[in-house]
């Protein structure tokens, strides 16, 4: 896609990437490579063949992002695959419950 939305050369890390808005497919279509994330593989590696049939790249990455090393290894994935990372949309869903007592 041309134009002032085009994301042509662009690397996008799109947490909670296997299911949900449809953010990483909309990326795709205005031309950024894709890195997906999720905690469940399944539904990662559907959505990367979705969004290599519009001729971008996708790299498929187990990740839970309540981790901090988990999130650090996406990021390294990101460089070593893509060489660059430009943007990141965080739609990862999840809550952890703690007591408010102490």
């Amino acid at each position: 896609m041309t134009g002032r939305f085009s994301l042509e050369g662009r690397v996008a890390v799109v947490t909670g990437g296997g299911i949900g808005i449809g953010s990483a497919l909309a990326l795709a279509e205005y031309g950024a490579d894709v890195l997906l994330a999720a905690r469940r593989p399944e539904p990662l590696e559907s959505t990367a063949e979705e969004i290599e049939a519009l001729g971008r790249r996708a790299l498929p990455v187990v990740t839970d992002v309540t981790s901090p090393e988990q999130c650090q290894q996406l990021v390294d994935a990101a460089l070593r695959e893509f060489g660059r990372l430009d943007i990141l949309v965080n739609c990862a869903g999840g809550a952890e419950t703690k007591s408010l007592r102490r």
